[in-house]
């Protein structure tokens, strides 16, 4: 089943992550030129899956879809950390950025598998505009 969170959804409260998804500002109108230089640090695996979450604001994507449709399908590794170590190459930009992770991820629910993943719709308009830009 398909989901989509509004902007003002109680579960991007509730979301997994961890250190870099708390404690600095999200994204906003204001942070066109810091999110061009995020986007120029991104490596290019990290770059495709964060556009791929782009162009669904506020759908959760689970990650075995980020593998098929991002990253060219599955290659014997789980979903789930194939995803995750990917998004870690986030970490040059985001160290920079002085804002939150542009995304946000939420573990299975108990007996399921992987993870799902979304971008707030705020933070795609802002990394949209700054792509419609280049």
């Amino acid at each position: 089943m398909t989901r989509y969170l509004s902007e003002s959804d109680a579960r991007w409260d509730r979301h997994s992550g961890e250190k870099g998804h708390y404690g600095a500002p999200e994204w906003g109108p204001e942070d066109l030129e810091r999110a061009a230089v995020f986007l120029s640090a991104l490596a290019p695996q990290a770059r495709r899956v964060f556009q791929y979450m782009l162009r669904n604001p506020g759908r959760q994507i689970h990650c075995t879809e980020l593998v098929d449709e991002a990253l060219g399908g599955p290659n014997g590794s789980d979903p789930a950390q194939r995803v995750a170590g990917v998004l870690s190459g986030m970490s040059k930009g985001h160290g920079s950025s002085e804002r939150r992770l542009p995304f946000y991820w939420w573990q299975a629910p108990r007996g399921g598998a992987g993870a799902s993943y979304a971008v707030r719709p705020s933070v795609a308009a802002v990394f949209s505009a700054v792509q419609l830009g280049e």
